[in-house]
């Protein structure tokens, strides 16, 4: 099994990492073309790369953190030290294969991914004149592991993440930085945002086989919308019918058809 999980925590993981995989598989990003996530998405989540053991520091700095926004709950710095330590924990939480370096997230580490994502939603809504691009870039992995997006409110979360990726793209504007966005924007139904990401993202290009990459990222992107909304059609009957809660279907599946989905790289389905 994937996760060590039981019941409805372990299922609830389970989707998720089923929209990452989504995610992940159609970003030419993960082959090392984008940059905004720091490496490129595959690096930005560990995978291959090696972990930490918990760090009591990143304990007390989230603790201060949430000490100093009880008594001023916009406090912009804060808040930009409690989403940076809040996922610095949870990549500490994630479990790391020994002998490889995969990179695996845990139940404990989603929660503290999303506190970090709550921290920056938090953030954000202090109007920050200049927002933090360096904070966003960690917005950015974090959305990443914890977005669903076959849910009902799967877009929203979306939204959400190409709204990090466009800040990072418009403080370090780069062929990876707009390829990053115009992935996202495209997956995420946001196809003005994408079509313009794009556009910058060739006129960026090193070279012709650069431009012909955003084309096939554009493509990619484009097919897995369409895949993304047919999976939440089918995850919503099977819900109305009672086929997602738990017993495995004969297509072998209980999350409704994720064999239809590609998966992550060297990670075992369940």
């Amino acid at each position: 099994m994937l996760f060590d999980l039981q019941g409805k925590r372990k299922r609830a993981v389970q989707v998720i990492y089923l929209g990452l995989a989504v995610l992940m598989a159609v970003g030419l990003i993960g082959l090392g073309i984008g940059g905004s996530a720091n490496g490129g998405i595959f690096d930005a989540l560990g995978i291959g790369g090696g972990g930490g053991s918990s760090d009591a520091q990143y304990d007390d700095q989230i603790n201060k953190a949430n000490e100093a926004l009880q008594s001023n709950p916009k406090d912009e710095k804060a808040l930009i030290t409690l989403t940076r330590y809040e996922f610095l924990s949870a990549r500490d939480a994630d479990e790391v294969d020994a002998s490889t370096g995969q990179r695996t997230p845990t139940g404990d580490s989603i929660d503290h991914y999303k506190n970090s994502i709550d921290a920056w939603g938090r953030y954000l809504a202090t109007n920050p004149k200049n927002p933090d691009d360096d904070v966003a870039s960690l917005a950015i992995q974090a959305y990443l592991v914890t977005i669903d997006p076959t849910s009902t409110l799967g877009d929203r979360d979306l939204r959400k993440l190409v709204a990090a990726a466009q800040i990072v793209a418009d403080a370090r504007p780069s062929f990876g930085t707009y390829s990053d966005l115009a992935n996202y924007a495209y997956i995420a139904g946001e196809d003005d945002i994408g079509a313009e990401a794009a556009a910058n993202a060739k006129k960026a290009a090193a070279d012709s086989s650069q431009r012909k990459q955003v084309d096939q990222l554009v493509k990619q992107a484009k097919a897995a919308r369409k895949q993304i909304l047919a999976q939440r059609k089918q995850r919503d009957q099977a819900e109305g019918g009672g086929a997602l809660g738990g017993n495995d279907s004969s297509s072998g599946s209980s999350l409704g058809g994720s064999s239809l989905l590609p998966q992550l790289p060297g990670v075992t389905t369940p």
